[in-house]
């Protein structure tokens, strides 16, 4: 049985992909900050299958994200499916964004998803074999007004994934794949209350990006190595 880990899974996309996943019969480990969602989205797969590990962890400190794969691999042995999905957003101006908030965000976003898959590699080369997804956004791609922290940590995954995807090519049968998701109906938007509540209806529910995502791993003919896909 394979095990995936997927980072943020206390709600939003990663709950979803991570009951999801468990739907298709994989170990699944769920990580968060927040130990009463990680309780909640371990129940719900423990009605599905006891093949589940929950495990409170900052994925951007490094010594949190060692003793998170060591408790995985302790669990379940091998480590062969990575979803970097974890973030955070702050809606202001760059002159009113404070460094401390800067710096928690490409650490929430980027620096989380390199520790993380620095983590995981070796067990994917020693196996040859593995899939890392990273969640990126339409804000990787174009950038958006008072969103200056966010753009710049999802433009920056998508240049890890290109680099990453390069380095495992040809040799280790790894894919190292982004989602690049619209405005997506997750708690995340709520920081811009008004705009949350006047666009909820237009934007994409989180089943519908976490179904992508499960999609790209499990499709290797459709879903190739260093490839971004919008949705």
């Amino acid at each position: 049985m394979a095990t995936v880990i997927v980072t943020g899974s206390g709600r939003g996309i990663g709950r979803e992909a991570a009951i999801l996943l468990a739907k298709r019969g994989m170990n699944v480990v769920v990580c968060s900050r927040t130990q009463q969602e990680i309780d909640e989205t371990v129940d719900a797969i423990k009605q599905i299958h006891a093949s589940v590990l929950g495990v409170r962890c900052d994925v951007s400190v490094s010594s949190q994200v060692d003793s998170l794969i060591k408790k995985t691999a302790s669990k379940f042995g091998d480590i062969d499916i990575l979803v970097n999905n974890a973030g955070i957003a702050v809606v202001k101006s760059l002159p009113d964004t404070t460094e401390k908030e800067w710096d928690e965000t490409l650490d929430s976003n980027l620096k989380s998803a390199f520790l993380c898959s620095k983590a995981v590699l070796p067990y994917m080369i020693r196996n040859n074999s593995g899939t890392i997804v990273n969640v990126s956004s339409g804000a990787g791609k174009t950038g958006f007004e008072n969103l200056s922290a966010y753009c710049a940590s999802k433009f920056g995954m998508m240049g890890l994934t290109e680099s990453l995807a390069w380095e495992v090519a040809g040799q280790n049968n790894i894919r190292v794949m982004v989602i690049c998701p619209g405005e997506v109906a997750t708690r995340m938007q709520e920081v811009d209350p008004d705009y949350y509540w006047q666009n909820k209806g237009r934007m994409l529910q989180p089943e519908q990006v976490a179904a992508k995502i499960v999609e790209m791993i499990f499709d290797k003919s459709r879903y190739r190595s260093g490839q971004s896909i919008d949705i």
